[in-house]
């Protein structure tokens, strides 16, 4: 009989192995059970336990699959991690139901019983579903554009893993700079600009890449993208000192460059989202950014 402590040992295996996170919970059940491990139709009942314990011990293990969409929602400066794998098929998206919770009762009494902080929170799902589904639209595509997104795709991590316990918020500025750095040059390079010419005096220019990636791709959510850059620290300023801000305006610059990186794919992919919730009764067009 396998027990927590097996798993422990396991895991430790695995991550000296380099095994991700998310493929640990069948090793483990096949390493643990040998020839009694099964699944399909006259599946072991083990094997659910063994994944059932690890996910226990490992929660990680649930948001570590290839393609989760990791991002972030607020309700003022109160901010959640939010998760959801990519979806394939015919699949009814609940706002309340991706942003974690388990009624959209429970959803309103987080928004404060406010539409325009629903609201809010309905696009941020809508970047998050925008960003994710782009990014798997452009998986296999050999282009240098991809690592950038994927690296954007980390840092936007890094905010939703950090912001919502965080006292100190000014550690999330170079983060939230990087995202929106990273996205602008991922559209230009898939748009066949050598990449190397972005790594001079413009490189951290945000203001400067953001106007060319305007220049060569317009797109409708191009003045929201202005005013969220217009409202960023200087990037290597900030490494050096704090910026000064509030964790509120931390916040919604968290969320602005969350939606610059989701519309750097909405222009070149068929993800998105968010014209679906412009369009409709419900949110309607999006609010101006301000901080």
């Amino acid at each position: 009989m396998w027990t927590l402590d097996d798993l422990r040992k396991l895991d430790k295996k695995y991550a000296e192995e380099g095994i991700h996170v998310h493929q640990r919970p069948l090793n483990a059940a096949i390493e643990l059970l040998g020839a009694s491990f099964s699944l399909g139709i006259f599946s072991n009942p083990e094997v659910q336990l063994i994944v059932d314990a690890y996910t226990a011990m490992i929660p990680e293990v649930e948001t570590s699959w290839p393609g989760a969409g990791i991002g972030l929602i607020a309700s003022m400066d109160q901010v959640r991690k939010t998760t959801f794998p990519i979806l394939y098929g015919e699949n009814k998206l609940e706002i309340w139901e991706i942003a974690g919770f388990s009624s959209d009762e429970k959803w309103w009494e987080w928004c404060r019983k406010e539409r325009t902080i629903a609201a809010e929170v309905s696009f941020a799902i809508a970047d998050i579903h925008d960003f994710t589904m782009g990014l798997n639209e452009v998986e296999n595509c050999a282009s240098e554009a991809l690592t950038l997104w994927k690296m954007s795709r980390s840092n936007l991590e890094d905010m939703a893993n950090t912001l919502p316990n965080s006292f100190s918020h000014d550690s999330i500025i170079q983060p939230v700079c990087m995202v929106a750095e990273l996205s602008l040059k991922a559209v230009l390079v898939w748009h066949g600009v050598d990449l190397k010419t972005l790594k001079g005096k413009n490189g951290h220019n945000l203001a400067y890449l953001a106007q060319t990636v305007m220049d060569k791709n317009p797109h409708r959510d191009d003045g929201q993208i202005k005013a969220v850059i217009d409202n960023l620290p200087p990037y290597v300023a900030s490494r050096y000192k704090p910026a000064g801000l509030k964790r509120l305006q931390v916040v919604r610059l968290a969320l602005g460059v969350q939606f610059i990186a989701a519309s750097s794919l909405r222009r070149i992919t068929t993800s998105d989202l968010a014209l679906q919730m412009e369009s409709g009764g419900f949110p309607g067009p999006r609010q101006a950014f301000t901080i």
